[in-house]
């Protein structure tokens, strides 16, 4: 199946917000995300349009087409990465998520693709907090090259838990090391 990875449109915040929410849902999220469903769904429209607005971060969407042709403008968005400028020299990759049933099958390797490209064009360097508990996520990051930056806090769910911070740096050719 073929999957389309491109930025997610401010006049698209609906359907980003129908993805984060579903995401929020899933039973990994306590270990996936710093956010929880009740925090989110009570954000206004307000929010969720400046969220996907492109300003201070760039949210990208894995579209499956509807039509098996191309055409994303009724596909299923089935993934989704944001990667925030906190600083200028300090950006994150933030609300990885792949439906249940397509996660192994390329999609998050792909949305990462895509959004270290983009990452490129403004930073030598790609930052990610990733759960004691989510070992999935953590073998998956490590795949594509992040690593342990030493850096650990509090999950901000969980005082009890703990995250670490893995950072992804790009070569001198431009190439993720």
């Amino acid at each position: 199946m073929r999957y389309e990875i491109r930025p997610v449109a401010p006049a698209e915040w609906r359907r980003s917000r129908e993805l984060r929410l579903e995401s929020l849902q899933d039973p990994v999220a306590p270990v996936a995300f710093a956010r929880t469903y009740a925090e989110e769904s009570a954000m206004t429209d307000e929010e969720w349009s400046r969220r996907a607005s492109g300003v201070g971060a760039q949210q990208f969407v894995a579209v499956r087409p509807a039509d098996g042709g191309g055409n994303d403008a009724t596909g299923d968005w089935v993934g989704m990465a944001v990667v925030v400028v906190e600083r200028p020299d300090y950006l994150s990759i933030n609300a990885v998520y792949v439906r249940p049933e397509l996660r192994g099958a390329g999609v998050a390797a792909k949305l990462f693709e895509t959004a270290v490209a983009w990452t490129w064009e403004r930073a030598d360097r790609l930052h990610l907090w990733v759960h004691e508990k989510n070992p999935r996520a953590q073998a998956f990051y490590r795949r594509l090259g992040f690593v342990p930056t030493g850096e650990s806090m509090a999950s901000p769910l969980d005082a009890g838990m703990t995250e670490f911070e893995l950072v992804l740096l790009r070569d001198a050719d431009g190439s993720a090391s």
